[in-house]
């Protein structure tokens, strides 16, 4: 560092301020000083950062396996945390009965700033969390929360994103008997909420809700949607059902082959819809509508609100924030009418 003051012709001190992009230091300083830099093959010693600041410049992720959705959701968390130069650092354990306590644990060990939390299914115990509470490690709930635990959280909105598939399906085009597709070993916050808000909307309709649940759990849930597709069209409760809402979009997948394997036309005879966004989605036959979830946002507002609660934001009550979804209109909802034209 020295050897860039005096390269630039400045003191050390403002060197330090230049590289940690301190607003105090004039453009054309911060560009010489960079530039000096550059050419003596600068780099900074993120270990004497660390020590000096009592930082280890991590933030943890605990998720229990990586989709589309995940790596959506973490992209964008890695883009907020980058421009602090923050590192995520992923722990992965399938074992979904012990998954908090080891990944928790793996990345206290890690010794990290904070952690970004993807609540198991079926709602954890909160003794894993209450521990982090106790010893004032930050940490912030993504897609999801634990009933009965008032901390930070970032979600999408999923109770009002399923009253709006579900009016879209009941009142825009007429359906009568739409059924839902779930899966009860899956059931978190977020699951829990699209199933209210379509039965919510279905009610309001004087409208039979029909939930649907898979009877076997699979490794994959498309695997799962398959089979309880298969089910409901074979069983008496079935009769009638012109649509189908499935909790995601890999169970929705699932439903269309089973319907495809069964010879009905989609949406002609069956309409389908899900919640995801996944960008397979649109290359199905025929392609998926759903109610596309605000992912990226998702872990970027996460993130920022970690580094918030790092930064030393304490007094602030616990956050919660919900996005907005958005309607993607396909052809497997019989709708493309609606869909907006391209610009």
């Amino acid at each position: 560092m020295k050897d860039v003051a005096r390269r630039a012709g400045v003191d050390v001190s403002t060197v330090s301020l230049a590289i940690n992009n301190d607003p105090r230091i004039r453009e054309e300083t911060r560009e010489r000083i960079l530039l000096a830099a550059k050419e003596l093959g600068y780099q900074r010693n993120h270990l004497a950062r660390g020590l000096r600041s009592g930082k280890s410049f991590t933030i943890g992720a605990v998720v229990g396996y990586t989709t589309d959705f995940w790596n959506e959701v973490l992209a964008g968390a890695q883009a907020v945390l980058a421009e602090r130069e923050y590192h995520l650092l992923l722990d992965y354990a399938p074992d979904a009965t012990r998954r908090e306590e080891i990944q928790i644990e793996a990345l206290r060990a890690k010794r990290v700033d904070g952690l970004l939390i993807a609540p198991s299914d079926q709602d954890p115990p909160t003794e894993y969390y209450r521990a982090l509470v106790e010893e004032k490690i930050p940490f912030v709930f993504v897609d999801r929360f634990v009933p009965g635990m008032n901390t930070d959280y970032v979600a999408a909105d999923n109770f009002s994103a399923a009253r709006a598939a579900t009016r879209h399906l009941a009142v825009r085009l007429g359906h009568r008997r739409i059924a839902y597709l779930y899966a009860p070993h899956r059931m978190n916050s977020a699951q829990r909420e699209r199933r209210e808000g379509y039965e919510s909307v279905m009610r309001e309709l004087s409208l039979k809700p029909l939930p649907w649940e898979v009877v076997r759990a699979r490794e994959h849930s498309r695997q799962e949607g398959l089979e309880a597709m298969r089910e409901l069209l074979n069983d008496r409760a079935g009769d009638g059902v012109t649509a189908v809402l499935a909790s995601s979009d890999s169970m929705a997948m699932g439903a269309l082959r089973a319907l495809y394997d069964g010879g009905w036309k989609v949406p002609t005879e069956m309409a389908l819809m899900a919640f995801g966004g996944a960008e397979a989605g649109e290359y199905l036959h025929p392609p998926l509508t759903t109610m596309t979830l605000p992912m990226r946002a998702i872990g970027e507002q996460a993130a920022a609100l970690l580094l918030s609660r790092i930064d030393g934001d304490v007094t602030t009550p616990p956050r919660h924030v919900l996005l907005p979804t958005e309607l993607t209109i396909r052809a497997s909802c019989g709708a493309t009418k609606f869909a907006p034209r391209p610009e």
